[in-house]
């Protein structure tokens, strides 16, 4: 019995740790916490209901991701978006998503078609009711689809190891921007290219797509407005 409650216990632990730590991600990359906010333990403790040893082994984690940086006289503060950063992450995602999306334009199911015209219909919902939050999770959807439909389980590792920077970006993007007809307008000629089987009208169209959001980001960052948006 003892066993079984030691078990028990070490399960409870882990996951408020996971809750702790998922929690404090999703503030940072949701853009709740503003760059350069101070974190401070015993504040997000509190928020929580938890004790400050999560707390400590989040941001110890969350610092190694590099979403956090340690402050000169100790304690940690949210990492601004720089363009370096931007330029390095959506330079990758250029590269990968434009071959997943080439290798999709053959691999694609009639079942992931469907849902790609599902997504996308939800998206123009979307913008006659100016749901903005709802919107940047369908936009993750439609490019995790197109991720899955290119079959080929390392690229979406590596796809996937760029999801929380992304999700960051679409923050920005979407949120801020508030461009979205733009970006149903490229997942609807991107998904005409897939069924029209136009391997590189689509690479292009992904690439075309990605750059724009980059210069949107970077513009803001010379702008000088992260401090206020981010």
């Amino acid at each position: 019995m003892a066993g079984a409650e030691k078990s028990q216990e070490a399960k409870k632990r882990k996951l408020l740790r996971e809750h702790v730590y998922t929690g404090v991600k999703s503030a940072i990359i949701g853009g709740d916490f503003q760059p350069g906010k101070r974190l401070i333990e015993e504040r997000l403790a509190a928020d929580m209901a938890t004790s400050r040893t999560p707390v400590r082994e989040a941001i110890q984690k969350l610092e190694k991701e590099g979403l956090i940086f340690r402050l000169p006289r100790g304690g940690f503060a949210v990492k601004a978006v720089t363009e370096d950063e931007v330029e390095e992450i959506l330079g990758l995602r250029s590269i990968l998503e434009g071959y997943a999306a080439y290798l999709a334009t053959s691999r694609i199911t009639d079942a992931e078609l469907k849902r790609l015209d599902e997504i996308i219909a939800r998206e123009d919902a979307c913008l006659k009711n100016l749901n903005v939050d709802e919107f940047i999770r369908l936009d993750g959807e439609f490019h995790d689809v197109l991720y899955r439909a290119a079959k080929n389980a390392r690229l979406y590792g590596l796809l996937n190891d760029l999801r929380d920077y992304m999700y960051r970006y679409r923050v920005i993007i979407l949120h801020y921007q508030r461009k979205l007809h733009l970006a149903v307008q490229d997942h609807k000629e991107m998904l005409a290219s897939i069924k029209s089987k136009s391997p590189r009208q689509v690479e292009r169209l992904v690439r075309k797509h990605v750059s724009r959001g980059k210069e949107i980001i970077k513009k803001k960052i010379k702008q000088g407005e992260q401090a206020r948006v981010w």
